[in-house]
């Protein structure tokens, strides 16, 4: 849903206006589908739920929800759709507050052994991506005048400053836990992904507050918000390289099959959140090579998010498949 969301405010800003509402019209319907089934197992599983939440390993997944609200609010408000932008808004605010207490804040003051350092991974960014997330919900709402227009700066410049913190501070755990544990040859990839798309969410809050000129908080923070977003687009980008290597590596290199597997959004999301930062920092910033580099990243995340959905389709059909031989194999036997 974060991946189909993004690509989908990507290609509106490239000027694909009909791709893109069909892509906002499948988040639409994935967000919905995503939320009732969270509250059927919350309801029918509480403490696989609470298991889930409570690991150090797994719970920091939980901000996914935070950072789909963002960018589906977004994308929403971009839309005009300014009520349920702020309801989404409102519902990534209070899971921010409930996760941080939750996940990390759990993890700071329980008494048994901390976290092994093989728990820290790069699911961990998604705690600065959430965070991010809600300095983009305090543009939109300003720009849909339910917050005033200080307020709602002084807001966003917070959230953007503590999601820049968590990135410094998780990137040096997750640097620990390199130099310490290494990542291992079946080690997944697309969790570090998220490295990149942390950095480059980075950027688009940082850009779409730049580009709301009319607050006194905004005019004296632009030179350091715009050296800051620069820098964390040259981050995100000299991560692509770096990434792009460890996937050849492991399916050229060492020929480890391509297969489906849920976390390959992973990287369709931070590679429409580069397109869509890239778009917005080249317009804040006066950066039209920025621009242009945003725009040419958008039609590669679309064509690969379109190889990743058929990849789904084609996966859950053959599952399917496999699901409906056995049911009958069973049924046989029981004769």
């Amino acid at each position: 849903m974060m991946a189909t969301g993004i690509v989908s405010a990507a290609l509106r800003a490239a000027g694909d206006a009909r791709v893109s509402a069909v892509l906002l019209a499948i988040a639409v319907g994935c967000f919905a589908v995503l939320v009732a089934a969270s509250a059927l197992r919350a309801a029918a599983f509480p403490a696989d739920l609470r298991a889930d939440l409570v690991s150090p390993g797994t719970g920091f997944t939980g901000f996914a929800f935070v950072a789909a609200c963002g960018v589906l609010g977004d994308r929403l408000a971009g839309d005009g759709h300014d009520p349920a932008a702020a309801a989404l808004a409102a519902a990534a605010l209070a899971a921010w507050l409930a996760l941080t207490c939750l996940v990390p804040g759990r993890m700071a003051v329980r008494h048994r052994t901390p976290p092994a350092v093989t728990d820290i991974g790069g699911n961990w960014y998604l705690w600065a991506v959430g965070t991010q997330s809600l300095a983009i919900a305090a543009t939109f709402l300003v720009t849909g005048r339910i917050l005033g227009a200080q307020p709602g700066a002084l807001a966003a410049i917070a959230a953007w400053l503590a999601g820049a913190a968590l990135y410094l501070l998780v990137s040096a755990l997750v640097a620990a836990r390199l130099l310490l544990a290494g990542l291992g040859p079946r080690s997944p990839t697309a969790p570090y992904w998220v490295a990149m798309g942390a950095a480059s969410i980075t950027v688009l809050a940082a850009a779409l507050i730049l580009q709301d000129t009319e607050p006194p908080a905004v005019r004296g923070a632009r030179p350091a918000l715009t050296a800051a977003a620069v820098g964390f687009w040259i981050l995100a980008s000299s991560l692509i390289p770096v990434l792009l290597g460890r996937v050849a590596w492991r399916h050229l290199l060492r020929r480890e099959p391509m297969r489906y597997r849920a976390d390959l959004w992973m990287i369709v999301f931070p590679a429409g959140m580069y397109a869509a930062a890239s778009m917005q920092l080249g317009t804040a910033a006066r950066l039209p090579l920025v621009h242009a580099v945003g725009t040419a990243a958008a039609w590669a995340a679309a064509v690969l998010w379109a190889l990743t959905f058929t990849a789904m389709i084609v996966w859950l059909a053959i599952r399917a498949r496999r699901g409906d031989r056995v049911t009958r194999a069973t049924r046989s036997a029981q004769n």
